[in-house]
């Protein structure tokens, strides 16, 4: 199974893929760019 993580961020990917790896878990962690959606994505209140 593959998830996508919202994020550009390749630490942050990392770090949730050593958690999933460690827990056994049969999941990959691709991020944004991986699936090549490079767009600037706007935080605010109402999408978190």
């Amino acid at each position: 199974m593959e998830i996508v993580y919202a994020t550009t961020n390749k630490g942050k990917k990392d770090q949730v893929q050593s958690f999933l790896e460690y827990n056994n878990y049969d999941v990959k962690i691709v991020t944004l760019l991986d699936i090549g959606f490079n767009e600037e994505i706007e935080e605010n209140r109402r999408n978190i």
